[in-house]
């Protein structure tokens, strides 16, 4: 009796290809990645009229290297690291104005508080630019510390003024919730520089009350 033909030995090894080649399609070996949440602070609303309060238009742009999605940090070397599938819900600039935004609305000393957009000018405007938003690595590459620091202007009552904003949080541990929990704390800080020092030089100028 004849055995059976190769080309029905080779069926079953051709199926068992085929099935393994989708297992792999449906069941992806690569870790979760994580998103991390940063929000905007809770500020008291100032007692404002708005109806004469002044509208304000954001603008927010980073230097090269920051304008991504992955949470980083900057090692003894120079080099951006980025912490392992921890990423932020979208690019850098992104995320950071719209948490500067809802932290702005939230003070209350505006009629509104809109993003840039081309065409549109509003009573004063803010330009700034995220120079640093990352950990900061030792030679053994723990993170023991988060800098924060925006740079830019603010133009309101027909003068601009320069900002420069910083702010340096010591990092608690070394596991990735920590890190984040310190840019939370370095963003919070730097956006109560950002609110006190626009009020100032602005109420200056427009003689705006509280």
């Amino acid at each position: 009796m004849n055995g059976p033909s190769p080309t029905a030995c080779a069926l079953p090894a051709l199926l068992a290809l085929l099935l393994a080649g989708c297992g792999n399609l449906l069941t992806s070996e690569q870790p979760t990645r994580h998103h991390y949440l940063l929000s905007p602070i809770a500020a008291e609303p100032a007692l404002t009229n708005r109806q004469t309060a002044p509208e304000l238009t954001l603008g927010l742009v980073a230097i090269p290297g920051l304008d991504t999605d992955r949470i980083l940090a900057l090692g003894t070397d120079a080099r951006l690291n980025p912490y392992a599938n921890a990423r932020w819900p979208d690019h850098l600039p992104e995320v950071l104005a719209s948490v500067i935004r809802r932290s702005l609305e939230a003070t209350g000393r505006y009629a509104a508080v809109r993003e840039a957009e081309a065409g549109v000018t509003e009573d004063w405007t803010l330009n700034l630019e995220v120079r640093e938003f990352y950990g900061i690595q030792d030679a053994s590459g723990a993170t023991t510390a988060v800098r924060v620091a925006l740079a830019g202007n603010v133009a309101c009552g027909g003068a601009t003024h320069t900002l420069r904003l910083s702010e340096a949080t010591p990092v608690a541990e070394e596991r990735l919730a920590a890190v984040v929990a310190a840019h939370q704390a370095g963003l919070d800080a730097v956006t109560r520089q950002l609110i006190d020092r626009v009020h100032t030089l602005c109420a200056a100028q427009t003689g705006a009350g509280s």
